[in-house]
């Protein structure tokens, strides 16, 4: 569907103002897939993409008519070497915002083995994650998650995933090969009477040392969203959570007090995330991957915070079954992403989008090391 900018920038194009309307394709995970008979909906007001993941330059321009409709046929490449689950589609007029410059959208963690993320026993030194490529099962080949570490590495192609309650739960993260799996009941967090989570003595967590994410220049308003997905240890389908916690914490030690801190809190009952609610998407029984989003003016801080200092991320999660942390779910750490929102460019945006619809509501899976391209088609019609 084309956006209300689309068309904005559109009338822009035809008479000379703007050089393109279209020149890079966005790929993202966020939104949940429909299947074939699903009803696309109202996407003109869509800014951004739920999640983007990359973004390609359009390669080719073509012109159709398909079942008697006129289409304008934009194809882009992939990268070749990652995977991607795709869920989602967009047309943007150039590959960023030049207005935004270093303060642009970006992905700031995809939990990849190469940042580094070290895992924190209560009153112990920090230790690696280990990484299990093997399947998360072992020999007995059951579908049951038999790992010992509590917290630990693995793939998103983990012959685990491919169980079909998983599959049909969306257990399966999205962003590129890379998972952190955290058990559930490594933390206890908790609302507290000013509606703010907090952490229990003894919580463990993970944490990425001489990090540095500075948001100063970004507006209040500007996102930051995280994407996860929980997986239960047994593949049954009888096992639901009924709530997960999340902290995501960008710390550092101030001069006048121990810690400061801004924290990402995902709580998400108070999100609506319950069981038999609808959509589907906001039900864990049918839907586990998930993207939370919350403006950097809501986070959590503590009043002399400043975005300039910050030395390391924590984060913390904790998955309840009948309101006790759980052991028999995993939060899977896929994805975090800065999205500006607020740098305005009457020449730049989505012009463009479209969530993926086909059989079975599945995403689209990209395989690593393999050639593919990608298609967004326009109708035209008056």
């Amino acid at each position: 569907m084309i956006t209300n900018i689309g068309k904005n920038l559109l009338a822009k194009y035809l008479v000379g103002q703007t050089q393109s309307y279209a020149s890079h394709i966005a790929v993202g995970c966020g939104a949940p897939p429909l299947a074939s008979d699903g009803n696309f909906g109202d996407y003109s007001l869509k800014n951004s993409l739920d999640f983007e993941m990359f973004r390609v330059p359009i390669i080719s321009r073509g012109f159709v008519n398909e079942n008697g409709i006129d289409k304008v046929v934009l194809t882009a490449e992939l990268p070749t070497e990652e995977r991607y689950e795709i869920t989602e589609i967009g047309i943007f007029s150039a590959a960023s915002n030049p207005v935004a410059g270093s303060f642009d959208s970006r992905n700031i963690f995809s939990f990849a083995d190469t940042d580094n993320w070290l895992y924190q026993p209560f009153n112990s030194p920090a230790i690696a994650i280990p990484p299990v490529p093997e399947p998360l099962d072992g020999d007995s080949d059951n579908g049951i998650i038999n790992q010992t570490s509590n917290v630990f590495s693995t793939n998103a192609d983990n012959r685990i995933f491919t169980d079909s309650n998983r599959v049909a739960r969306n257990e399966r993260c999205r962003f590129l090969n890379n998972i952190i799996a955290m058990v559930g009941n490594d933390s206890t967090l908790t609302r507290n009477v000013s509606g703010k989570l907090d952490i229990a003595p003894g919580s463990k967590y993970i944490r990425l040392n001489e990090t540095s994410v500075d948001f100063t220049k970004n507006s209040p308003l500007d996102e930051l969203r995280l994407a996860f997905s929980v997986v239960s240890k047994n593949p049954s389908p009888n096992t639901v959570p009924d709530n997960v916690k999340i902290i995501l914490e960008f710390s550092y030690t101030g001069s006048d007090i121990p810690q400061e801190y801004a924290r990402f809190e995902v709580d998400i009952d108070d999100l609506g995330y319950t069981a038999g609610t609808s959509p589907d998407n906001r039900n864990l029984s049918t839907n586990r991957y998930l993207v939370v989003t919350k403006a950097l003016k809501d986070l959590n801080k503590t009043d002399n915070f400043d975005w300039r200092e910050v030395t390391v991320a924590k984060i913390y999660s904790c998955v309840t079954e009948a309101g006790v942390p759980s052991d028999l779910f995993y939060v899977c750490l896929d994805g975090l992403r800065l999205e500006n929102i607020t740098s305005t460019n009457s020449l730049y945006g989505l012009t463009g989008y479209s969530v993926i619809r086909n059989d079975g509501s599945r995403p689209i899976v990209k395989a690593p090391n393999t050639t593919n391209y990608i298609e967004f088609r326009f109708s035209l019609g008056v």
